[in-house]
């Protein structure tokens, strides 16, 4: 097959990839505001508790989570006459990734969160304001800020990290390329691997320039506020 013909099998597997990298960020990201609200939060138990969870979490490789995940909850639960077994692979990939980013991605915001000035939040409750609207309106927009690059980082860790989805049989972007070496045995490896390369390569590249503008729009927002307030 033709560079070309190579380069079009590994694109297909492109949707798959990215509908992967958006949801479990999604997901990951909306586990780790309810993380981080509860880390933050005055009840020391629950505290503990989710210390524990990000603590184990950030402590085991996530292929070895993936593993734990795919292979060993299915068969956790059947004991419990529950079959996972007409779930599709994708759901258990992505539930494998959210809770690892769920941990993750609170360990960047609860420190950008609680980077905000302990007397700005005093001096909106004393001006009125409720929690919520202190909240939104002074803690939030100066939180996104100075979460944002790591939260991007994060992301493009996510890109790299997906090329492990593979190893239990997803046809992503690397699992194409693994079944394009499998399928054509003249074919060499290093040239499909380096091509699978290319395209991991261009998706960074357009999520990181995403992400700077995000940066930038998001620095507009916070100096506004700034001259505003």
């Amino acid at each position: 097959m033709s560079i070309v013909g190579l380069f079009e099998q590994l694109l297909t597997g492109v949707p798959t990839t990215l509908f992967f990298i958006l949801t479990s960020w999604v997901l990951g990201f909306a586990l780790s505001i309810l993380v981080t609200a509860g880390r933050v939060s005055h009840h020391k138990w629950l505290y503990n508790v989710l210390g524990v969870y990000i603590s184990f979490t950030r402590s085991i490789p996530i292929i070895l989570q993936l593993f734990l995940v795919y292979y060993g909850l299915p068969a956790l639960l059947l004991e419990f006459g529950i079959d996972l077994s007409a779930i599709g692979k994708m759901y258990f990939c992505v539930g494998a990734y959210v809770i690892y980013y769920g941990a993750y991605l609170s360990e960047v915001i609860r420190p950008a969160y609680l980077s905000v000035n302990e007397t700005q939040r005093e001096a909106a409750i004393a001006l009125g304001y409720t929690k919520w609207q202190m909240q939104t309106k002074i803690v939030i927009p100066q939180t996104i800020p100075v979460a944002l690059p790591a939260l991007g980082n994060e992301v493009i860790n996510l890109v790299h990290q997906s090329s492990l989805l593979f190893v239990i049989g997803v046809v992503d972007l690397m699992g194409q390329a693994d079944e394009y070496i499998s399928e054509n045995y003249a074919s060499s490896p290093i040239l499909v691997y380096f091509c699978a390369g290319l395209i991991y390569w261009l998706l960074t590249i357009i999520i990181s320039r995403i992400v700077k503008l995000a940066e930038r729009k998001s620095g507009k927002f916070l100096y506004a506020k700034g001259d505003s307030q």
